[in-house]
């Protein structure tokens, strides 16, 4: 155990800019977030002391629904809700679980862009794993240690699905922080009725239910990394474009000489199933912003299926062809 620690550190230490540097970029946005909202809370401020309202006219959740208007007045310190249009909830307290739905896409979406920009760093990680050090002919010291190749492989793996897991979980809970930081920063009434809005959902399941989709991400994601890393042990070099590239070449070439886009569809069908289990879950794409829209789902479900099966046994595939390759000591020139 305490030799993996030690591999993994040493990942650490040679990726820790990129980490870092990901990490400042993406505050650096959520700064600018906060300071697009400040100048939108004073704009707002402005039109409600001089109107003594805020009308916000034509609310739709679904194409089902009536439109219906509401009306928002400060009467002290107290925030007043008034309700207009034959389609209009029932109660406030029905509008606010509406709301909610929507509010939660909102969150999920901004979680899926982090997840987004991690998993296009990782491609130049899985890709850079091993090539880097046959680049700078450390591969011979490091296979050279009383570890053997596999605790040296499984180090590389495991660094970068824990970095892609543990970072995307980090710069989430970030937006979501940032997130409450503008609201509060818009002041009343906006800082009260997003709070009641809010408080329709838990941050610990919706964090949850996000846990659970970075897994099966990380498992299905695991033949595409261990790709690019096999092909990081042979190439001469560039392998990502070699590894994103090649495949996308051979799939165009094929379409076009047999007139078939079987290859096409498999590479476009392993990269939209990782919205396909969003879509499913969460209900978005044929039930729109109802109130039939999941906010948590279940994505724990789809880690226990055969398509994880397939993916752990083309990944056990891949391995062996990356330990296989490595043990040549293939050098980059």
């Amino acid at each position: 155990m305490k030799p993996m620690l030690i591999l993994l550190k040493r990942e650490w230490l040679e990726w820790q800019r990129v980490v870092i540097g990901t990490i400042l970029v993406i505050t650096f946005l959520n700064l600018l977030m906060l300071l697009s909202v400040s100048r939108g809370s004073d704009f707002f401020h402005s039109e409600l002391e001089k109107e003594g309202h805020i009308l916000i006219e034509d609310i739709q959740f679904s194409d089902e629904d009536e439109e219906f208007d509401v009306d928002v007045r400060m009467n002290g310190n107290d925030v007043e809700l008034s309700i207009d249009g034959d389609g209009s909830p029932r109660s406030v307290e029905q509008m606010l679980q509406k709301v909610a739905l929507p509010v939660a896409f909102g969150l999920r979406l901004g979680m899926m862009g982090t997840f987004g920009f991690i998993l296009f760093l990782s491609l130049f990680y899985f890709s850079d794993a091993i090539y880097k050090e046959r680049a700078d002919n450390s591969t011979l010291f490091y296979r050279s240690l009383p570890v053997n190749d596999h605790m040296l492989l499984g180090s590389k793996i495991a660094a970068g699905l824990i970095g892609v897991i543990g970072l995307t979980l980090f710069l989430s809970i970030e937006y979501l922080a940032f997130l409450r930081t503008a609201i509060w920063i818009m002041g009343e009434p906006f800082t009260s009725l997003a709070s009641l809005v809010l408080n329709q959902i838990s941050y610990l399941r919706l964090i949850w239910d996000w846990f659970g989709y970075l897994i099966f991400a990380a498992l299905h994601m695991a033949p595409l990394a261990l790709f690019l890393m096999l092909v990081g042990t042979y190439v001469k070099g560039r392998p990502l474009l070699i590894g994103i590239g090649a495949p996308i070449l051979v799939s165009i070439s094929w379409a076009i000489i047999f007139q078939s886009a079987a290859l096409l569809r498999t590479i476009g069908k392993f990269f939209w199933g990782f919205n396909q289990v969003i879509i499913d879950q969460w209900e978005m794409m044929e039930k729109g912003l109802d109130s039939d829209m999941n906010i948590y789902g279940n994505f724990w479900a789809y880690i226990f299926n055969a398509d994880t099966a397939i993916s752990i046994l083309v990944s056990a595939l891949l391995y062996y062809g990356i330990w296989h390759t490595y043990r040549k000591n293939i050098p980059t020139g």
